[in-house]
């Protein structure tokens, strides 16, 4: 899907981008996963903690560091907890569409898909007063009916797939579309390293958070060095623990000090490709 890599065309003064963002999945990411977690308050009580006490501490390591960021919520986690969804707002940060209860059916077809999205639009509309220009698929997925709503809704970026290095404009209906894709990639996931459940699948095992610092400032490095885009994902019910939290602190103070490096939200980035390579789409 890429459209070529023209490496100078980063703002002025800008080596590499950094899309530093969370889902805020809350009590959805364990029903998404099993419905029958509805009954089990000890696994929903794991997600609520990422609303109720993660997402707090976050905004306080990004009002520390001077960063605003993206977060992309459910539906129903706004309708839950729509005062944590405001401050975040009222801190400047970005909240995406994120589906309503973190579902993925790849036959739900179209008009399911637009029912949802509609409904969620409406919640964003009805409690926090925007409407999001920013979309993450629910799971790490998407069907080509999620690609027809993005464009019919007029989403300006998505950030679900994982094919490249760098933005790029989605191909649709035969032609290059105006819609940016912010790639991501589950070595750049806290889930990947942190996200233990004695719930189906297998469980994973939980990495120091030293050894998952060595292996994103690697990856930083790399992309810094290509001029890349590097987008870490996190889960405030996974991140929002204090060594975490100071994982995230330590990671931050090292992008910053490369000179550079631009830590921003999903729809300045978006927006700063699309000025840059407007070319791209003639």
């Amino acid at each position: 899907m890429t459209t070529g890599k023209d490496l100078r065309r980063w703002p002025p003064g800008v080596q590499c981008a950094v899309f530093f963002s969370y889902d805020v999945d809350g009590e959805t990411l364990w029903i998404s996963r099993d419905p029958r977690n509805w009954n089990r308050p000890a696994n929903l009580a794991q997600g609520s903690y990422g609303p109720r006490v993660g997402v707090p501490k976050i905004l306080k390591l990004l009002e520390k560091h001077g960063i605003k960021t993206t977060f992309f919520i459910p539906g129903w986690i706004i309708e839950k907890y729509p005062d944590m969804a405001r401050e975040i707002l009222a801190q400047g940060h970005e909240i995406g569409y994120h589906g309503y209860l973190h579902e993925f059916d790849p036959n739900a077809g179209y008009e399911k898909e637009k029912e949802i999205m509609e409904r969620c639009l409406d919640i964003f509309e009805r409690i926090l007063k925007i409407r999001p220009v920013g979309l993450r698929s629910p799971m790490g997925e998407i069907t080509e009916a999620t690609v027809r709503l993005m464009h019919e809704y007029g989403f300006l970026y998505s950030s679900t797939m994982m094919d490249d290095d760098y933005p790029y404009f989605w191909q649709y209906q035969g032609r290059v579309s105006g819609l940016v894709e912010l790639p991501i990639q589950w070595m750049w996931d806290d889930s990947s390293y942190f996200f233990f459940t004695l719930s189906e699948p297998a469980r994973r095992g939980i990495s120091a958070c030293s050894k998952v610092f060595e292996i994103w400032v690697e990856e930083f490095d790399g992309i810094y060095e290509n001029q890349g885009l590097f987008s870490p994902l996190f889960h405030p019910q996974i991140s929002g623990r204090f060594s975490r939290v100071k994982l995230m602190d330590n990671l931050l103070t090292y992008m910053k000090s490369k000179k550079g490096t631009w830590i921003t939200t999903g729809r300045e980035i978006a927006l700063a490709w699309k000025t840059e390579r407007a070319g791209e789409r003639a």
